[in-house]
């Protein structure tokens, strides 16, 4: 297994920041949801300490992987029309500004509600702003919003890897896989 990417194929250390990636997100989506919809509790608490610390490490892997990207190559793109290149590269890029979006717009939330963040109970993390019922309504409500489109663009995403997979039976799945 080679670690760097070729212009044929994603390398392993590429693969394996795309994949626990995106195992972080789907356990993330439902703990964020399981916890808005609890009452005030310590369970509940609890939940939240685990999405916001699940959350502050797909934050993590996004930097190192933007970091990886920059210094490597990337594959050269299938044979298709612009178009579907574009929307592609257009996918990709709002998938990256919301998995910046979200961890930020989290920690703010949290920060104007006055609410300490400690990473798996042990690393805390400074306020971005002080307590503020505005910004606090105003970064929630990014937040919220965020949320669904990440879930509109999963499912494009992970729709257009199976239509490449299952109907084009190109190898643009494959890249990516181990």
């Amino acid at each position: 297994m080679d670690m760097s990417n070729t212009s044929e194929q994603w390398g392993w250390l590429s693969k394996i920041l795309h994949w626990l990636t995106a195992v972080l997100i789907f356990i993330q989506i439902p703990l964020g949801f399981y916890a808005e919809s609890l009452k005030l509790s310590p369970l509940k608490m609890d939940i939240f300490v685990w999405h916001k610390s699940v959350g502050m490490l797909v934050f993590l892997l996004l930097i190192l992987r933007l970091l990886w990207r920059i210094k490597g190559t990337i594959p050269d793109t299938v044979n298709a029309s612009r178009i579907p290149q574009y929307l592609a590269q257009g996918a990709h890029y709002l998938l990256y500004g919301l998995m910046i979006l979200l961890p930020i717009s989290g920690w703010i939330t949290s920060s104007a509600a006055n609410i300490p963040i400690k990473l798996f109970w042990l690393i805390p993390l400074p306020a971005l702003v002080g307590p503020d019922d505005a910004v606090k309504s105003l970064a929630a409500e990014v937040h919220e919003i965020s949320v669904c489109v990440l879930l509109a663009v999963l499912v494009l995403h992970i729709g257009a890897a199976l239509r490449h997979h299952l109907l084009l039976r190109d190898n643009i799945l494959k890249r990516m896989w181990f």
